[in-house]
């Protein structure tokens, strides 16, 4: 089982991202391979938004997203057929089981803010891993290295030199 991070989802459906085509060609592993991956409302939440964003600022000469949603807040339009295309690809694949979040997990979001210096975001999806009983995440985030026992996939060298440093 791996748990998807927004940051491996926003990689791989954002061309012009740093390690867009290193997410690209693992996504294309993961098609190929018998593992089931989670992705969590959250994370589908956060990918989109992020989305939105550099997509926005890409597009708007003032590029800063809320500068350009204030002053029009239909500018997020155009691309939203695009995002529903990455949900719904998300949400018919036969090996990936979209998950929710259940109540309880804010109190157990904020035990790992404390554990792990987490920010609120990066201790809700693990908060919901554990939920479900996901030992693995596929992110492009170094703060998940914190976590003893947690199995991370990434596409950034970087943080496989972290991971494997003593």
């Amino acid at each position: 089982m791996l748990y998807w991070d927004a940051s491996f989802i926003v990689t791989f459906a954002y061309p012009a991202a740093r390690y867009f085509q290193e997410c690209a060609d693992l996504l294309t592993r993961l098609d190929t391979a018998p593992t089931t991956s989670y992705v969590s409302t959250l994370a589908l939440d956060e990918a989109c938004f992020v989305l939105l964003r550099l997509k926005v600022e890409e597009d708007h000469s003032s590029g800063r997203f809320w500068d350009a949603y204030h002053a029009d807040p239909r500018v997020t339009e155009p691309y939203i057929n695009e995002l529903q295309e990455l949900v719904e690809g998300i949400y018919t694949h036969p090996r990936i089981r979209l998950v929710g979040t259940e109540p309880l997990l804010a109190l157990e979001s904020l035990a790992y803010m404390r554990t792990f210096h987490f920010l609120s975001r990066d201790a809700y999806h693990l908060a919901t891993m554990r939920h479900y009983g996901i030992e693995s995440i596929v992110t492009l985030d170094a703060d998940f290295l914190a976590v003893p026992d947690l199995h991370i996939y990434t596409c950034v060298r970087s943080i496989l030199r972290q991971a494997t440093q003593p």
